[in-house]
């Protein structure tokens, strides 16, 4: 794998909680979360680790009788991730020590709140699940970044100000971003075909709960076994055919069934909120956690840097 590869690779683990399974999820990033301060690398720890899992043999694989040795292994994992791995760990490590001389904690509620929100951009414990796995991340690896992001923004705060002024034209440029748009509030149950939707809508006509039917017949995994939950969506944010049997709908009413490039929907409201402009007043606090948390993303290199001049570091790779 060449360094521009490993790079990609890297820039997928940041991206993780970025990406959506759409039609299946709209995406709610936390103001809290400085999404890509710390580069993972649990993942890169874990390829590396590896080469010691064949302590026991000397020979990880062969070619027509001509052995690969786990030393051959071990100097192409650290040729490919050994210097960023090392930056990273050194780094994490410096973020660490830098935490506990300042007497930053970081509360597990704290850990959980964040974990919460990447289970609602994923549509449930069990889609950021299958979204860690498929990124080959633990449920662990994920609370460790997000404690090591949380140390940094609560670090970088301390020596950060932000003024009214700076507030004021964070809203003024994102107030999009804080005005409530009309949305409504959906489940939806989604198989492959039209025969399978019928049955499942017969059920539902003759009185069968739709969550049940969602854990029982949706191919959604992500919000198969929360009965289908998408939460509110909004213009946009789902595809054309789905978003216009959604809001076609009254709430507790159930769709007729709808095709789109997934499969076949069956979609019920269960909420509406009308379109709401926001007012700066109403939205100060929430822009200036955002603002810090823009501040904070983009003065961390620098910010780093200047940190590990005050420890002795010495990297032998």
């Amino acid at each position: 794998m060449s360094n521009e590869q490993n790079k990609d690779q890297n820039e997928q683990q940041e991206e993780l909680v970025a990406e959506e399974k759409a039609p299946k999820m709209k995406k709610k990033m936390s103001k809290k979360m400085i999404a890509g301060i710390t580069t993972s690398v649990v993942l890169i720890a874990a390829i590396a680790g590896g080469a010691y899992a064949y302590v026991k043999s000397q020979t990880v694989a062969s070619v027509d009788g001509e052995r690969i040795t786990k030393e051959e292994l071990y100097d192409s994992l650290v040729g490919v991730y050994g210097s960023a791995a090392v930056d990273n760990l050194v780094t994490k490590v410096v973020i660490d020590k830098e935490a506990d001389k300042r007497d930053i904690k970081v509360k597990n509620s704290e850990i959980n709140d964040e974990v919460a929100v990447y289970e609602e951009n994923y549509g449930g414990e069990e889609g950021l699940k299958s979204a860690l796995e498929a990124s080959g991340l633990t449920l662990a690896d994920l609370k460790e970044d997000i404690e090591t992001n949380i140390k940094i923004e609560k670090l970088m705060a301390k020596d950060i100000e932000i003024t009214d002024d700076e507030v004021k034209a964070y809203y003024e440029e994102n107030k999009d971003d804080y005005d409530t748009a009309e949305s409504i509030e959906v489940s939806h149950i989604l198989v492959e075909d039209k025969e399978t939707a019928q049955k499942v809508l017969d059920k539902l006509e003759s009185g069968e709960d739709f969550a049940d039917l969602a854990e029982e017949y949706s191919t959604d995994e992500s919000t198969a076994k929360n009965g289908g939950e998408l939460g509110f969506i909004k213009s946009g944010e789902m595809v054309e055919e789905f978003e216009k049997a959604a809001f076609a709908l009254k709430v507790g009413e159930i769709s007729d069934i709808v095709k789109t490039d997934y499969g076949y929907h069956i979609i019920t409201a269960t909420d509406y909120k009308e379109a709401k402009e926001s007012t700066y007043e109403e939205s100060k606090e929430d822009a200036k956690e955002a603002a810090l948390a823009a501040k904070i993303s983009s003065e961390y290199s620098s910010w780093v840097e200047e940190l590990k001049t005050e420890y002795d570091i010495q990297k032998n790779i």
